[in-house]
C-alpha cells in the first residue's frame, strides 16, 4: 500500500496509541502478591558497530537509513520494531522543530502540517513532530 497523508497520520496515531498504551499498562506496577516486576535498563552496548549513545539513551538499530534526527539530547525512547517515540531535550524546541522539518524536506520526505504539530513522511517512513516546553517528540513508524 503506498503512503499517503492519509495512511501516515493513521500509522502514526496507531502507533502512538499503541505505545502509550504500553507505557501505561504498568510495566512495574508489580504482579498479583504486590511485588514489583521492574527490570533495570540494558547497559549501552560498548561494541564498535553499537548504534550512537546521547546523554545515557540508546538510538534504536533499526531507525531508517537517511532518517535526520532532532538535534539536542535524546533523553528517551519507547517502542518498538518499527514504531518509535523518540524524546529530545532542547532549550529552544520551536527552533529545534524549525531545522528539523527543514533536515526531513532535504532528505526528500512530504512535510504535512496537522493541528499544531507536522508529519514528515516518505516511502516507507511516517513522522510526526510535536513540542512542549523543552521538549521534541518524534513519534515514528515504518513498515
Amino acid at each position: 500500500m503506498p503512503w499517503n497523508r492519509t495512511t501516515s497520520l493513521v500509522a502514526v496515531t496507531v502507533a502512538a496509541v499503541g505505545l502509550l498504551g504500553l507505557t501505561a499498562c504498568g510495566s512495574d506496577a508489580g504482579d498479583a502478591k504486590g511485588t514489583s516486576t521492574a527490570t533495570a535498563p540494558a547497559p549501552a552496548p560498548t561494541t564498535p558497530d553499537a548504534p550512537p549513545v546521547t546523554g545515557g539513551v540508546k538510538k534504536p538499530d533499526d531507525l531508517p537509513a537517511g532518517l535526520p534526527l532532532p538535534s539536542g539530547e535524546l533523553t528517551s525512547v519507547t517502542g518498538g520494531k518499527g514504531a518509535y517515540v523518540l524524546t529530545f531535550g532542547a532549550a529552544d524546541p520551536k527552533a529545534a522543530v524549525g531545522e528539523y522539518r527543514a533536515a526531513l524536506e532535504g532528505a526528500g520526505y512530504q512535510v504535512v502540517d496537522v493541528a499544531g504539530i507536522f508529519t514528515a513522511t516518505s516511502d516507507k517512513t511516517s513522522v510526526s513532530v510535536a513540542t512542549s516546553s523543552d521538549t521534541v517528540v518524534l513519534t515514528l513508524a515504518t513498515l
